[in-house]
């Protein structure tokens, strides 16, 4: 696809994301459509839409970490 993106290097569990400019993309389905639906998570910065996460949420907190987020967090070792 010339002049397309360059999408080598951007596999991540099996899933490809590429947002490009001004456009956000879910990382779960990668559609951009309902882009008001779409959260970002405030650690890692992955975008999922909120009928996409894996822990279905009617509404979206201001402040939102993804499913893999918090359970890294919930597992980190105590120091």
């Amino acid at each position: 696809m010339a002049g397309g993106p360059n999408v080598a290097g951007l596999v991540e569990d099996d899933a490809i994301s590429v947002i490009l400019e001004g456009e956000v993309v879910c990382e779960i389905c990668g559609s951009g459509s309902a882009p008001h639906l779409i959260a970002n998570c405030a650690r890692c910065n992955t975008h999922e839409h909120r009928y996409c996460m894996r822990v279905l949420t009617l509404l979206i907190p201001r402040i939102w970490f993804c499913y893999r987020c918090q359970r890294n967090a919930n597992t980190a070792p105590r120091s």
